[in-house]
């Protein structure tokens, strides 16, 4: 056999049916781009940035499947499929023609250790002729409707939402003095924050609009990092919205934190509303920096998310044990970790002014606050989602007491779940609502919790429902879940209808596929009757999240 006339063969129908071959070093920020020559040899034509890659794909890659782009080659993400024996990965998206169309392709992303580097190799090859005109007219058409509706539906709810909060703090207020208090302003404030957020165009226009003004102040990121290319990186994706100010080491952000959130001299200070914090630094690194901020109790002020590299299963482990909000994977998705943090910072600032506002209440400085805390949590329960939340509850709740009278509930108990429900997570919406929790997290936030609803809720029935609900809502059926690990029937009823209900009122997917992914490969989660009930009253629970 002719060996090489047959190597060239191979190399000739890949060269014919693939494009765009890369070969990705993360960690030494280099993206190699090969290409086969006139003899279909493969050679590297041209080296450039990790950065300059990512902003030459999005010229190419359509802009709903920018994200699965990205997503797919997250280094972390192959490795770890890697181990389990999945050596392959492919993501289909379109990719802009010399014509001008956008064309089908599909990436094959492959895991690549080589002389004790990772790397990733990438090679797209187009689909677009595989498929058929009809169906792709009609993929395309549904996703289009499927987005349109969900973003109609965001957007609605997040102005119903605004105009309800908005309405009980005016009506609260009977011409008290009310909105002389700065923590109510900010409040108020942050609810429009949380609009912009998630509405893009009106967002651009309120940022052009007030970084015009004299008075206005961009609020401050904080980005800690020894490489001076992951601190550029981030630097573009968030100075648009924020200031931004960075570290090179733990020391450095610990003076820029002292100086700005500590100190209580009358300087002008920055408004640092987010840190980005790198791990592994040489001299004082990330550690240094946590074990800081522990130390003055600032993880509920200010939301921490962590820069992840190369650290090491333990490095991530322990800083689990820190009250982080996330863990940005490198290589940074530019419009996944803008809309995080931003929703997170969001976050902070509505549930730092709404913690604010108790503490006042509590502290009984001025009266007029406790009619507006009360409205103010009276409205967490007629939000839509709460209103969603509900009817799943009432759906799940009625029909378990009607199939499983063993479990004792009339129709006294049922309003009380109903009514309950929607204040599982209260103590986490008046701290802060972390996306990586721990154990003393949610205790925490539970005992904040129950100290709120011991405040508001006069019914002595009510509040023993709901107490129930706020203390067990996290925990699993079969024992996995948070912060105790209790399971079975030790769980209340209550508390294990919230937990499902919660589930099932996820907005991001359908209704069909949360249910499927529960009875099928979660079942073991969840009480036995509340799976039998779920498949009894499918029909009825599809119709309230469309």
């Amino acid at each position: 056999m002719n060996e090489k006339g047959l190597i060239k063969q191979v190399f000739k129908l890949i060269n014919s049916n693939y494009s765009n071959i890369y070969v990705i070093d993360i960690e030494e920020d280099k993206v190699y781009m090969l290409y086969f020559n006139e003899d279909n040899s493969l050679f590297i034509k041209n080296t450039i940035t990790y950065t300059d890659f990512i902003e030459e794909a999005k010229k190419f890659v359509h802009k709903d499947e920018v994200s699965s782009y990205f997503d797919a080659i997250s280094l972390n993400r192959l490795e770890s499929e890697s181990q389990k024996g999945n050596n392959e990965t492919k993501v289909k998206y379109r990719k802009l023609s010399e014509t001008g169309e956008y064309r089908w392709s599909v990436n094959i992303i492959n895991y690549l250790p080589f002389e004790g580097k990772r790397l990733i190799f990438m090679m797209s090859e187009d689909i677009n002729e595989r498929l058929v005109d009809s169906e792709e007219h009609n993929l395309r058409l549904a996703s289009e409707v499927a987005n349109y509706k969900t973003r109609i539906s965001r957007e609605n709810d997040s102005i119903s939402d605004a105009i309800m909060q908005i309405n009980n703090l005016l009506d609260s207020s009977k011409g008290d003095s009310i909105f002389k208090n700065t923590d109510t302003k900010d409040y108020i404030n942050s609810i429009f924050n949380r609009v912009s957020i998630d509405h893009p165009e009106l967002n651009d226009a309120i940022v052009n609009k007030i970084v015009t003004s004299e008075n206005y102040i961009k609020p401050t990121i904080l980005i800690v990092d020894d490489s001076s290319i992951i601190r550029n990186s981030l630097k573009r994706i968030f100075d648009k919205e924020y200031n931004i100010v960075t570290a090179n080491n733990g020391n450095e952000a610990i003076d820029i934190i002292t100086k700005n959130i500590l100190s209580k001299d009358n300087l002008e200070k920055l408004n640092i509303v987010a840190v980005l914090l790198d791990l592994i630094m040489p001299g004082s690194d990330g550690f240094v920096v946590l074990d800081f901020i522990k130390n003055f109790n600032l993880f509920s002020k200010i939301p921490i998310a962590i820069i992840s590299g190369d650290e090491t299963r333990e490095t991530r482990k322990r800083v689990y044990e820190y009250d982080i909000v996330d863990m940005l994977e490198k290589p940074f998705n530019t419009e996944t970790i803008r809309t995080r943090i931003n929703k997170i910072i969001q976050l902070y600032l509505s549930s730092n002014n709404l913690q604010s506002l108790l503490v006042r209440q509590n502290s009984k400085e001025n009266n007029a606050i406790n009619g507006v805390m009360k409205r103010i949590v009276e409205n967490i329960t007629t939000t839509a989602y709460s209103i969603n939340l509900k009817k799943i509850v009432q759906i799940i709740t009625e029909n378990l007491a009607s199939n499983y009278p063993n479990y004792g509930i009339d129709s006294k108990r049922v309003s009380a779940i109903v009514e309950g429900c929607s204040l599982y997570n209260i103590g986490a919406i008046a701290m802060s609502n972390n996306q990586v929790v721990t154990s003393n997290s949610i205790k925490e936030e539970i005992e904040y919790g129950l100290s709120i609803i011991n405040e508001i809720i006069d019914d002595d029935y009510l509040k023993e429902v709901t107490t129930k609900i706020i203390m067990y809502s996290c925990e699993m059926y079969n024992g996995s879940g948070y912060p105790d690990g209790i399971s079975g029937e030790a769980i209340p009823i209550e508390a294990q209808i919230t937990n499902l209900a919660v589930r099932l009122c996820n907005k991001e997917k359908s209704m069909q596929s949360v249910i499927k992914k529960i009875t099928n490969e979660d079942a073991n989660k969840y009480n036995k009757h509340l799976i039998e009930v779920i498949n009894n009253t499918k029909k009825d629970l599809k119709k309230v999240i469309n």
